[in-house]
């Protein structure tokens, strides 16, 4: 079993990332320029500081789904390591897409904004689509994976873990009811408040008053 101070340092960066995807998309994605071309929304700085937030949140969620799982580990069985190889290679995706967006897609916003507007009309799945797609599916997957073998195992606190099931499913639902990007705000709010409240159910000193 891992030290106390790792599951210090994973409970950190749990909370650490549900905090930071409930900053992202709760201000900073509100914030980013509306009604303009892709390239002028990728060359801007709120693009920069947004996706760089978001890969230092996938960084932190990273760390901390370890935590979480190892919380469970005994309990969880077959299911709980399915779910927890799945989170593990979502958010590492997850976290490949966010840097490249960080490195390239707006430095390629900033070089050559008609040659990404081009390929941003373009009818069709691109092969940058389709890794996007496969990425942000498998980290989504996994944390819903991950939630239910929480609630199986009773490793946290249940209601945190249904907020993170919760927060995923409500995000598309609420986008077709809530004006412009306030559906997706609220459903990522629920998502990294759960996220947040399963890191500081992890940490030693919470389980220990609990058992």
């Amino acid at each position: 079993m891992p030290s106390k101070t790792f599951f210090q340092v994973a409970a950190m960066a749990l909370i650490g990332g549900g905090a930071l995807t409930l900053l992202i998309n709760v201000v900073l994605t509100p914030a980013l320029p509306h009604n303009v071309s892709f390239a002028t929304t990728a060359a801007s700085i709120i693009f920069l500081w947004r996706q760089s937030a978001s890969a230092l949140a996938a960084v932190l969620l990273l760390i901390g789904c370890v935590g979480l799982y190892l919380r469970q580990a005994e309990r969880a069985g077959h299911f709980g390591v399915f779910a927890f190889t799945l989170v593990l290679v979502g958010t590492a995706l997850a976290l490949g897409v966010e840097w490249r967006e960080v490195f390239d897609v707006h430095d390629f916003a900033r070089r050559a904004p008609d040659a990404l507007n081009a390929l941003d009309a373009e009818k069709g799945l691109s092969l940058s689509n389709i890794g996007a797609i496969i990425a942000i599916s498998t980290f989504v997957l996994g944390w819903i994976l991950l939630a239910i073998a929480t609630l199986r195992t009773r490793a946290a606190n249940r209601i945190a873990a249904w907020m993170v099931i919760a927060g995923f499913l409500a995000t598309p639902l609420l986008r077709p009811v809530l004006p412009g990007l306030w559906g997706a705000a609220v459903g990522n709010a629920i998502l990294g408040s759960g996220l947040a409240w399963l890191g500081y159910d992890i940490f030693p000193e919470v389980g220990a008053a609990k058992k």
